[in-house]
């Protein structure tokens, strides 16, 4: 994996963004590394990113998504908030509540979906 990194280093940020879909196909092993794609500078890999951890499920990054609920974009912040429902962790059920008052209605919706999302996660 750490060769995969460097390599992802050189690639222009159209090319990091497939880089970061055929991260998400190898599932929880490349968590960390998508972890690391949410602090790229370039918006589209950071909601591959947001939206592959997601399709992953690991409860390990929580706390990442979590801090880019808090994002000046609200497009980041709406890839964010559909994967912390698609993760399902209770940690996220505060700050999704925050967000639920953001000023981007679609961010507002999202973050009630996903809410939805982890409640039936705790009833199952």
């Amino acid at each position: 994996m750490a060769g995969y990194k460097s390599a992802v280093l050189e690639k222009t940020s159209p090319d990091i963004v497939q880089s970061v879909k055929d991260l998400a196909r190898i599932g929880p092993p490349a968590a960390e590394y998508l972890v690391l794609a949410l602090n790229d500078e370039d918006k589209k890999v950071k909601i591959a990113a947001a939206k592959a951890l997601g399709d992953i499920g690991d409860r390990g990054c929580v706390d990442s998504l979590i801090v880019m609920l808090g994002d000046y974009d609200k497009d980041i912040r709406f890839a964010s908030a559909i994967a912390l429902g698609k993760v399902g962790d209770q940690r996220a059920v505060g700050p999704l509540i925050k967000t639920c008052m953001d000023e981007n209605c679609f961010v507002r919706i999202a973050a009630r979906e996903s809410l939805a999302r982890v409640y039936e996660n705790t009833r199952t």
